[in-house]
């Protein structure tokens, strides 16, 4: 899973990302919106970070980790 692979959200606003990838647990009124890609066999997860401005997505991460995800 690559960054480029969701490039396609940023400029969206959060119903448009709500209708694509669901609401998922995120706090509608958060900066921040996370959704859990995928877990390895080792227990490693991936996640994918919106990261919103003024109601619009405009930044995109994806972060690794074996523990809770800590922004």
């Amino acid at each position: 899973m690559k960054i480029s692979d969701y490039q396609y959200l940023i400029g969206k606003d959060k119903k448009e990302i709500i209708e694509e990838l669901g609401s998922d647990f995120n706090y509608y009124h958060s900066k921040i919106w996370s959704y859990h890609l995928k877990t390895n066999w080792i227990g490693k997860k991936t996640f994918l970070l919106i990261l919103f401005k003024e109601e619009t997505a405009h930044q995109i991460k994806i972060k690794k980790s074996y523990a809770k995800l800590g922004y």
